[in-house]
């Protein structure tokens, strides 16, 4: 490598080592603050791009992210992704309902154009995959674990079950009222 791209290449370590070590000794409001200033740029810009542009940028940022992780051990890999959620956790329950739905819209919109320009063999390929992992996670699952997602589960079904009870109940008695 000649000297001087080994020259810059330092220098960008040493500035990426220096952001990183800023940001590990950073309270959660910093950090907080922070990712929401990047959420806005990034919504700001996103609002601008075409949804094939998006879709670009954001596979494009997917395959540096998953090389990346690649690199890493099982153990860094893992500390990461629960960093990750953290900082996605902070990230969204700092934001506003009015930024949720954007979150929500923009997101919708992404997974519809990669989705878009997906082959059916592809769509196949990313349901199987999605699949085995899910069989996977299960598989490797604590029993208390397993418990508390079907106790959740079953919760949130009879949570449902109860409002459409409710709803049918309400109709009826509207119905039952008016009648009288």
């Amino acid at each position: 490598m000649p000297p001087k791209r080994r020259k810059l290449l330092g220098w960008h370590t040493a500035a990426v080592s220096a952001a990183r070590a800023a940001r590990s000794s950073e309270i959660p409001e910093q950090s907080s603050l922070r990712l929401s200033r990047m959420a806005l740029s990034s919504a700001a810009r996103l609002s601008t791009e075409s949804a094939a542009v998006q879709t670009e940028r954001l596979a494009s940022t997917a395959s540096i992210m998953f090389a990346c992780r690649a690199r890493l051990s099982v153990e860094e890999r893992s500390l990461q992704n629960s960093q990750d959620a953290v900082r996605m956790a902070r990230l969204r329950a700092s934001q506003s309902p009015a930024q949720k739905i954007i979150r929500r819209l923009r997101d919708a919109t992404a997974k519809a154009c990669s989705r878009g320009l997906e082959s059916p063999e592809q769509t196949t390929s990313c349901y199987l995959r999605n699949t085995r992992a899910r069989a996977a996670s299960r598989a490797s699952e604590k029993p208390q674990e397993t418990a508390r997602y079907r106790f959740r589960n079953a919760l949130s079904t009879a949570s449902a079950r109860a409002l459409e009870i409710c709803k049918s109940l309400r109709k009826l008695c509207t119905d039952h009222c008016s009648l009288h």
